[in-house]
């Protein structure tokens, strides 16, 4: 009989156990192909003195196509998922797209995930009062319809002063205001259901008795905290991050379907919203590139998600 390493890292034994499940691996190989476009077509940006390639119609690029929809075919990459009905090439499109939504997902999820995580710890540990506060602050939030909240906020961030002072910065000339305000609308609006789960789960962790030695030892509440209670919480911001993505990702879509989203530059949104006039030429192959796209990175994201959930639960060790 082995005996058990007890110098190994909580985080080594959860990749072990994440291995044993191939499926799960081989998910989380096609989410870094997905990344992988993403950052391509990052880099492709910036690069100094290149067009944004997804905005020339391919008659500019040298190769003899009518700037009209062309059906799928494999005579040149480029045409491998057809051209738009300006003559555009849809794959451009749909890899720009995917950056948009990686950018949507990961940094509108990271913003719900701090104050959902950082709300569910404090009012968790400390109670009373400021828990109080913190439970009337996201109840109010949960009592308005999602969707309306959404779109009242996509409104007031696009129109109001935040628009403005958001032009002053530098950046935002390579980051579009419509790309910004996806983001700061989703990371306000998806964090309540991480902040109920995280302070039920604290409330319930602070009364162990591994949490009472370490008051007994002396030690400070923020060590505490980050030290004995978030690994034992942990596994639930992973799956409400991957959850939270997949709504980032589809409430992008929503938005930019309604005339609220991104506006300056390509997104699966802004493709789905094209196709409604194509639908009736008959072009529906940049309709099904995108939805696809969407579908396989949904997927092997909540897949990953839940196996990453289960490799990192403590109790299912």
């Amino acid at each position: 009989m082995s005996t058990p390493d007890y110098g190994e890292s909580p985080w080594r034994a959860a990749w072990i156990r994440f291995r044993r499940d191939p499926v799960a691996v081989g998910f989380l190989a096609l989410f870094m192909a997905y990344f992988g476009v993403a950052v391509l077509a990052q880099l492709v940006e910036l690069w100094d003195g290149a067009p944004f390639l997804y905005e020339l119609n391919l008659s500019d690029m040298g190769m003899d196509v009518p700037e009209t929809a062309t059906a799928p075919e494999l005579s040149h990459p480029l045409r491998w998922l057809g051209t738009t009905s300006a003559g555009k090439s849809v794959i451009l499109r749909v890899f720009h797209g995917t950056k948009v939504a990686f950018v949507v997902g990961s940094c509108g999820a990271g913003l719900s995930v701090i104050i959902g995580l950082t709300l569910g710890l404090v009012g968790g540990w400390f109670g009373r009062t400021i828990d109080e506060i913190i439970v009337y602050i996201y109840s109010t939030v949960a009592s308005v319809p999602y969707l309306l909240l959404m779109l009242a906020l996509a409104f007031v961030v696009r129109q109001g002063p935040i628009a403005a002072y958001y032009r002053s910065f530098a950046f935002s000339e390579f980051v579009s205001l419509g790309l910004f305000n996806i983001v700061v609308v989703i990371g306000l609006t998806s964090w309540v259901t991480l902040c109920r789960l995280i302070r039920a789960e604290v409330k319930k962790v602070r009364e162990l008795e591994y949490v009472h030695a370490a008051r007994a030892l002396g030690l400070s509440d923020t060590r505490i905290l980050f030290k004995h209670v978030l690994p034992n919480v942990f596994h639930l911001v992973i799956i409400n991050f991957s959850l939270t993505f997949v709504t980032a990702i589809k409430s992008e879509v929503i938005l930019t379907f309604l005339g609220v989203g991104v506006d300056r530059e390509p997104s699966w949104g802004q493709m789905i919203s094209d196709a409604r006039s194509e639908l009736m030429q008959g072009v529906w192959w940049p309709l099904a590139a995108s939805g696809i796209a969407l579908f396989v990175l949904t997927l092997s994201v909540n897949y990953v998600g839940d196996a990453l959930r289960d490799a990192l639960d403590p109790r299912l060790k």
